[in-house]
């Protein structure tokens, strides 16, 4: 082999070598380039979704702010609305109380506060709810009461005013001695000498056999060595004189029978009496409901500090 044939496979050996080698190099640095373009790839996927959860916590905590707002606001109109209701409706019942409002008037009202009600029940907390239906039960007791006596108290409302209208109308002594003023005299003596026997009842006991708040049963009802009589018999029959003339005199007057029959009822059981007096522990006990829901409203509407 010469010089020549010997410089060719020396070539052509190293020429084999250095392709697998080449090849080897460019594998190694593909694979590093790989890598890399891999951690970046990751490194931009995190920071993706970091930014993209950032964004999503942004925008929910945006959202649940605007609901809150928005649902205490609801809240704040129900509870002023039922609110409004309430007092719209305590003001009728104190005029049908009175004698001057219309028994009819509370049916739209009530209609009114039990719609409040609802809008409370749907959109409330549970405190809220709760004192909103104490409220709603107590107003609920006091025009049951209304409309029981309304007939009553627009009787006895239209007796004082006729009364007025006659003292307007005479002068002088004739004043004392009108129709009207004479029965309202004889209605008021029998009320205060039944009151008194009551009073007198109450503190000597039930007689056995007697049905309190009888006429027939007054006698006993008269206290033992009362001055002005000198027995239980002269003082039963004082009152059933005062309640005959009333009785009496309320027949001149104008009056329907029905009227009367109311007047002298109430005059007997002290039933106007009995009402107003209810109606004074009610009130109570409505202020004292009212005053409990505006202390659940405003804890509702995150007002605490409210007075």
């Amino acid at each position: 082999m010469d010089l020549q044939e010997i410089a060719l496979v020396v070539t052509t050996s190293v020429a084999v070598v250095g392709v697998p080698s080449t090849l080897l190099i460019g594998r190694w640095q593909l694979r590093a380039a790989l890598q890399t373009a891999s951690a970046t790839h990751q490194a931009s996927l995190r920071q993706a979704e970091s930014a993209y959860q950032a964004a999503l916590d942004t925008v929910r905590a945006q959202s649940d702010s605007a609901h809150d707002q928005w649902l205490r606001g609801v809240r704040r109109e129900a509870c002023s609305v039922f609110l409004l209701a309430v007092g719209e409706l305590v003001e009728l019942l104190d005029l049908v109380l009175d004698g001057t409002g219309a028994p009819d008037s509370l049916r739209p009202a009530s209609r009114d506060l039990q719609r409040a009600l609802a809008v409370l029940e749907l959109e409330g907390g549970t405190q809220l709810v709760g004192a909103a239906q104490e409220l709603v039960a107590c107003c609920d007791e006091i025009a049951e009461a209304a409309l029981s006596s309304s007939f009553a108290a627009r009787t006895w409302r239209a007796l004082y005013v006729r009364q007025m209208e006659e003292r307007n109308a005479v002068t002088g002594r004739e004043v004392s001695s009108t129709p009207i003023s004479d029965a309202v005299n004889a209605l008021s003596d029998l009320q205060i000498r039944l009151a008194g026997m009551r009073d007198a009842y109450t503190t000597v006991g039930v007689p056995t056999g007697v049905r309190p708040g009888t006429i027939s049963a007054l006698a006993h009802y008269a206290p033992q060595g009362d001055p002005l009589f000198g027995s239980t018999g002269e003082a039963y029959a004082a009152l059933r004189h005062v309640y005959e003339r009333a009785v009496r005199l309320l027949e001149l007057t104008d009056l329907p029978r029905e009227e009367a029959a109311v007047l002298l009822r109430d005059a007997v059981t002290d039933g106007r009496i009995t009402v107003l007096d209810y109606m004074t522990g009610q009130s109570t006990r409505l202020s004292e409901t009212r005053r409990a829901f505006l202390a659940a409203a405003r804890r509702t509407l995150g007002n605490n500090d409210a007075g």
